[in-house]
């Protein structure tokens, strides 16, 4: 598996802001892995697929405390970025950087190359 730092676990239902986001991050650097349902989501950790979890606005409240929880848990030093649909929504209490939504990934891509720079 690649170097856990770079490698990213991208939970999102909506497939073309998946592919977006995926375009946005490998721009600079990552490697990423995209599932749309938390349970494809728990398989991938289950088998290691550790790093960087990223957590799309439209996944459930629910759905996203079960992965942050689980992947902090099951992951050596996990990261974990939820990006919210307004600076009020809610996030996981796991995540270390919230990002709200932006159509260009900007905020996105900011933390996670600020994230790199600290690895």
């Amino acid at each position: 598996m690649a170097d856990r730092q770079k490698t990213v676990l991208h939970v999102s239902p909506d497939s073309a802001l998946a592919r977006s986001r995926t375009t946005a991050l490998t721009s600079i650097g990552y490697e990423v892995t995209c599932v749309a349902t938390v349970v494809a989501a728990l398989f991938e950790i289950s088998f290691g697929r550790c790093g960087v979890l990223v957590l799309c606005h439209k996944l459930h409240h629910a759905g996203r405390c079960t992965l942050a929880e689980y992947f902090r848990k099951n992951c050596p030093d996990p990261y974990i970025v939820a990006i919210l649909a307004h600076e009020q929504d809610h996030y996981p209490p796991q995540a270390q950087a919230r990002v709200v939504y932006s159509q260009d990934h900007q905020p996105l891509v900011g933390v996670m190359r600020q994230r790199l720079k600290a690895a």
